[in-house]
């Protein structure tokens, strides 16, 4: 008798390698901001519509968006989890994040650290309206407080096993943010 061993993801049509780095250095709507990120193997790069989406990377209905914002004012990595480094302080935070659904459920939310900067990390599942059409969606996002500036990397598709597969890969894109200009001397 011969034995075949297959491992949950062989058959999978996800692919969770990331490819080469892309930087938003000196792109017009960056705000000055020079960061980079990995791209997913096989993912587009897109230029993307609205005044602070700087790019996004697409594939099978699902986004991942960099959006840069001024800020109001310079926070330090201490105010910043000061001020968010409570219960209260991250439920108005999820809960204006939830706005822009409907039957909005905050799955997930904290203050964590990407690319040493506090972050707010959120997960949230609704719907959205489209021309009298419910579409149930799900979001994941991270909102980096980086000196006077608010960088949001944010993940979006449709509520399915799709966006599921794909939550280790944006938590990889996530993971691999870098500030080159912290590395300088």
């Amino acid at each position: 008798t011969k034995r075949i061993s297959v491992k949950s993801n062989e058959f999978s049509t996800f692919n969770y390698k990331l490819g080469d780095y892309f930087s938003i250095k000196d792109h017009p709507k960056a705000k000055g901001i020079n960061l980079k990120l990995r791209v997913p193997v096989g993912w587009e790069i897109e230029e993307a519509q609205g005044p602070n989406i700087v790019k996004k990377f697409t594939k099978d209905g699902c986004s991942y968006s960099i959006i840069t914002k001024d800020h109001i004012t310079f926070f330090s990595r201490n105010e910043v989890k000061d001020m968010f480094g409570t219960d209260n302080s991250l439920n108005e935070y999820a809960e204006a994040l939830s706005s822009e659904f409907i039957n909005a459920q905050v799955l997930e939310k904290s203050l964590i650290t990407v690319g040493s900067h506090p972050t707010l990390s959120c997960k949230i599942k609704g719907s959205k309206e489209q021309l009298g059409i419910m579409i149930p969606v799900i979001m994941m996002s991270w909102n980096i407080f980086y000196e006077d500036k608010i960088i949001s990397l944010m993940a979006m598709g449709l509520d399915n096993p799709n966006f599921k597969a794909l939550e280790k890969t944006f938590l990889l894109i996530t993971n691999s943010l870098i500030f080159p200009d912290q590395f300088k001397k």
